[in-house]
């Protein structure tokens, strides 16, 4: 069974990441894993931050029988152009999908997107899912999806270790591209004895020192998939509180304490949050320690991730097998 990843090129954001832990992951277990990038003009398209997963790179696919290929759910119209090869769409965010089937779907129109063909049982499309949030969302679109997530990787672990236990500030880190006007709501009637630092033209070190100094990171953006600033805030010891839109609406994707999730959609969520920043601006040893079992959950997810990679690639396997198996019992 050869694996074939498609993946932008050049981009450094956290789907590609995710599709090179899973080309790297492959590799390592013994499975013929190869990455082709799009587009495929660039001599040097695997980014310098990612060469620790080592990809073997191609320029073309095999679509055959005894192909599998992968690709993110921003390019679910590449499957169209396979015959053979078993398709997989991995579902990295759920919003970019809906963002590019609503263009498709042209103003004003209300029927289906093209692009809803990879829920066609007939189409045999195999999903995989980044989060919770992505396979509930698949599923109620009548399609099963198994999880297959991501990790954090060693080198942001070593580095929020290392920086943990340093002093606090009384600073609130946040993103400024994800739920700005909320952010901008609760600075407005926020005391000015806080400060908010937006994460925002740093180095990835320098976002950590900033996580590992301030008490609280906020995030009330989208949530399309498992983030990994979330993540990172509280392996360096922030307090992490969030809204509950898209995977932050789970227990599962985002395991804070429910007192840290608020949904900002609702009157009076202002104060709430502010509330909340509050007591961790004045007790943050304690909220801290409240999120080290999500600091442990965080810490295991490489080999998790590592089992769930064996599991989907097994079960693929197992079926190019069988179909292999049906072709030649029809031949005798």
């Amino acid at each position: 069974m050869k694996v074939h990843v498609l993946c932008p090129a050049s981009s450094v954001t956290g789907g590609p990441e995710a599709l090179h832990q899973f080309v790297d992951a492959g590799q390592r277990l013994g499975f013929d894993m190869a990455m082709r990038y799009l587009p495929d003009d660039d001599p040097d398209p695997t980014p310098g931050v990612f060469r620790l997963y080592r990809p073997r790179v191609v320029r073309e696919v095999v679509d055959a029988p005894d192909s599998v290929v992968v690709v993110p759910e921003t390019g679910p119209q590449l499957l169209l152009e396979l015959r053979h090869a078993r398709r997989v769409l991995w579902w990295l965010s759920v919003e970019h999908f809906q963002s590019r089937a609503e263009a498709q779907r042209g103003a004003g129109l209300t029927a289906g997107s093209p692009l809803d063909f990879v829920f066609d049982p007939a189409q045999r499309v195999v999903h995989w899912a980044q989060s919770e949030y992505a396979r509930q969302w698949v599923a109620q679109r009548g399609a099963s999806a198994r999880l297959l997530t991501d990790y954090v990787r060693d080198e942001i672990l070593d580095r929020a270790r290392a920086l943990r236990d340093g002093p606090r500030e009384d600073i609130i880190a946040y993103n400024p591209k994800k739920g700005l006007a909320f952010t901008q709501a609760l600075m407005q009637v926020a005391p000015p004895s806080w400060r908010w630092v937006p994460i925002q033209n740093m180095s990835p070190a320098e976002v950590a020192q900033l996580l590992a100094t301030a008490k609280v990171y906020i995030d009330f953006g989208p949530h399309p998939g498992r983030d990994r600033i979330p993540r990172e805030a509280a392996l360096c010891g922030a307090v992490v509180i969030t809204n509950t839109q898209g995977s932050a609406g789970n227990m599962v994707d985002v395991p804070i304490p429910a007192a840290s999730k608020f949904d900002e959609r609702q009157p009076g969520t202002v104060p709430q949050v502010l509330r909340r920043i509050a007591q961790a601006l004045a007790d943050h040893g304690r909220l801290a320690a409240e999120l080290q079992p999500y600091r442990q959950w965080i810490e295991r997810q490489r080999q998790a991730f590592d089992d769930e990679v064996f599991t989907v690639l097994s079960a693929l396997e197992a079926d190019i097998v069988a179909a292999r198996r049906q072709r030649l019992e029809r031949l005798a």
